[in-house]
């Protein structure tokens, strides 16, 4: 049902994905599901509003959302944390911005696992630091954290952090416990901040779960600052509320000092909507992930049977595919070209970094139906 769409409202739908580019181009790159917002949601947002309720609040313990957030971790992810731990924001980069800010030297390293979502270069820019590539491998059994670069380039006295996209944008990839155990022991080795952007962490296709770096020992969440939102999973985005949590005696103190009114007073309505849907939302989780693996297998066959050039592996988690175009022979910018010859939005790879040459993201959150057009009018370029 959650994919049962109508196509005309969606493709005239508000927002920046459908309107940036107009109704006749079918839009697959900005970030954001074409599904409906869960009916649980939009009732507590549309009762909040008409209770009058729209002044101040939130600021008398306990904290609804904090409380929500809470929850959520330790019945989903089998994560203790406390309340006192977890600051309020207003989106993950804002998070990410003020944690580079507090807890980095200025102008020092941070390693990004590449290619990676365009943001965290120009937040770790704009925040006076510089970011080290450590380009994902592919394996046999697909993407995987070049371990041995890692070493190397952790061990440089210039870089302080080691920043995760986990799960990963835009490859997917599902970082095992051993993964995790390995990055913290080489945090620890070469004394790195780890901050860990788990936004994607309720969407993470079986056999495989969703394991949050500052959970694994008492090592991980001492070195670890999490940053997490619930405005993925329920296609909420422009409500602004988001979380950076950390345990850590050593980084918890500094991130506490951060001025209330340089973050700014979270949004109330978001704060409605993300104890709704942390408190009601299981079932309708359960659905949109089945959902998803649905699209990923289609668009793995649509690709096999009409553009067999394109290299696509089937992502871990998320909605969102990368697709190696190089072998149509369509340059370094591809998505230029399905957007001017067959008036399909995808994001560049060039957005992605150094590795993004030649490569498109592509969103398939979206119908079947839709993603059988997307994928038709992809194929009449070549």
């Amino acid at each position: 049902m959650i994919f049962d769409l109508d196509l005309e409202r969606v493709r005239n739908r508000p927002g920046i994905k459908w309107e940036r580019h107009g109704s006749d181009v079918l839009s697959a790159w900005v970030a954001d599901m074409d599904v409906e917002v869960p009916q649980f949601i939009t009732d507590a947002v549309v009762s909040r509003i008409e209770s009058g309720g729209l002044g101040y609040g939130f600021y008398d313990e306990p904290i609804p959302v904090l409380e929500a957030f809470k929850n959520r971790m330790q019945k989903a992810f089998n994560w203790e944390i406390q309340t006192s731990e977890v600051l309020r924001v207003h989106d993950v980069i804002q998070g990410l911005e003020w944690v580079i800010r507090t807890l980095t030297p200025d102008g020092s390293g941070i390693v990004v696992q590449t290619p990676v979502y365009p943001p965290f270069y120009s937040t770790i820019e704009a925040s006076g630091r510089h970011w080290v590539s450590n380009p994902l491998i592919e394996t046999e059994e697909g993407w995987a954290l070049d371990f041995d670069h890692l070493e190397s380039i952790a061990a440089d006295p210039d870089v302080s952090t080691l920043l995760l996209c986990h799960p990963h944008n835009p490859c997917g990839l599902v970082m095992t416990r051993e993964d995790l155990t390995r990055v913290v022991d080489i945090a620890e080795r070469n004394d790195l901040l780890v901050i860990s952007d788990e936004i994607h962490c309720d969407l993470v296709f079986e056999p495989l779960r969703h394991i949050p770096a500052a959970s694994i020992s008492e090592l991980a969440s001492e070195r670890t600052v999490t940053i997490t939102a619930a405005t993925k999973t329920f296609n909420m985005a422009g409500l602004r509320m988001a979380f950076v949590h950390t345990a850590s005696e050593r980084y918890g103190p500094q991130l506490k000092e951060i001025s209330t009114r340089m973050l700014g007073g979270i949004n109330g309505l978001g704060q409605i909507a993300t104890v709704a849907g942390w408190e009601h939302g299981d079932d309708w989780i359960s659905e949109l992930v089945a959902g998803l693996d649905h699209n990923r297998h289609l668009l793995f066959d649509l690709l096999a049977e009409q553009l067999p050039g394109v290299r696509y592996r089937l992502p871990q988690a998320t909605y969102l595919s990368w697709l190696d175009c190089r072998e149509l022979d369509l340059g370094e910018n591809p998505a230029e070209i399905f957007l001017s010859r067959c008036q399909v939005a995808l994001n560049s790879g060039l957005d992605f970094g150094p590795e993004g040459a030649g490569h498109v993201r592509l969103n398939f959150a979206t119908s079947p139906e839709m993603l059988t057009m997307i994928v038709e009018r992809m194929a009449s370029v070549v």
